[in-house]
């Protein structure tokens, strides 16, 4: 089911179910949404410092639901990423009973999860900390999700062969995929596409976690992968702070395809979405179709 897109005047909702914001980093993001022609309204907890944390776990589930529950907001952007919406989502689950847009990445993996097992589409985009450092393209993509203009992205990566596949779309980011194996909000991919994308990590935790997803049979019935940005990785050599080189011997896509090439569906990479600048924004849970040629590929919804 997709919420209603956005119009010129209506209300968007910041919540910070993880790490909070200062005002110095929320001032580029007010400027451009209100940009956008919407009305801003900010959980109480957005700037409230518990830690690294916005606030304890009841003021970061209440930052969510206050939102979720006030007919007036018609979509949530998450503040930011880091660590501990997983804390807020089982309060959070028993009331995702209605449509409305959540836009985030990273750590917002656990609530798109939730949000498209509900059979409610998403927003996987870039959030407000992020914003004054975003592409123009990042900003655009999340501005034409949310008020139902976006089409279509193309980027460039080689493949073997043509072709086009169709589906939802769901994932996120690997690590927290990972991390809900055997909870509610466990990756459900039969029949879907899945988006892969992670940063800051060794290139041998990409395989355990890959590993960890196959034998859980996450990746069975799924229809392909479309891997996004893989930034920051490391290995286990000097260059990375280790006393001997003693590196893993294999680059981040040759590890993605030596685990689930067996799988015999599409693997595309590439695709301009992640922790990294071009974060451009997409549907999750929305039927999209997928096609490729031999130097690119395409995204796109009807």
């Amino acid at each position: 089911m997709l919420p209603p897109f956005l119009n010129t005047g209506d209300t968007i909702g910041i919540a910070a179910t993880a790490r909070y914001l200062t005002s110095e980093q929320w001032k580029f993001a007010k400027q451009e949404i209100e940009s956008w022609g919407l009305k801003i309204l900010l959980a109480e907890n957005v700037f409230q410092s518990h830690a690294q944390l916005a606030g304890n776990e009841a003021e970061r589930t209440n930052s969510f639901l206050s939102l979720w529950n006030n007919p007036e907001v018609k979509a949530i952007i998450i503040a930011r990423g880091g660590y501990g919406t997983v804390h807020t989502i089982d309060s959070i689950l028993p009331q995702l009973d209605h449509r409305k847009w959540v836009c985030g990445y990273s750590d917002v993996t656990v609530l798109l999860n939730a949000i498209t097992k509900k059979g409610v589409a998403g927003i996987h985009s870039t959030m407000p900390i992020s914003f004054e450092h975003a592409t123009h393209e990042a900003l655009s993509t999340l501005r034409q999700a949310l008020f139902g203009e976006l089409k279509n992205i193309s980027w460039e990566t080689k493949n073997a062969q043509d072709g086009c596949i169709e589906g939802e779309i769901v994932g996120g980011n690997l690590s927290v995929i990972y991390s809900q194996l055997g909870s509610p909000t466990q990756l459900e991919s039969k029949d879907k596409i899945i988006f892969l994308e992670d940063v800051d990590e060794m290139l041998y935790h990409l395989d355990r976690m890959l590993m960890g997803l196959l034998r859980a049979g996450v990746f069975q019935g799924a229809k392909g992968i479309v891997f996004g940005g893989f930034t920051q990785l490391k290995d286990n050599t000097t260059e990375f702070g280790f006393s001997t080189d003693n590196p893993w011997g294999k680059s981040w896509k040759e590890v993605a395809i030596h685990r689930l090439q067996h799988l015999k569906i599409p693997m595309i990479f590439d695709f301009p979405a992640g922790h990294m600048e071009d974060n451009r924004a997409f549907y999750m849970g929305r039927k999209s179709s997928l096609s490729w040629g031999k130097d690119n590929a395409q995204l796109s919804w009807s």
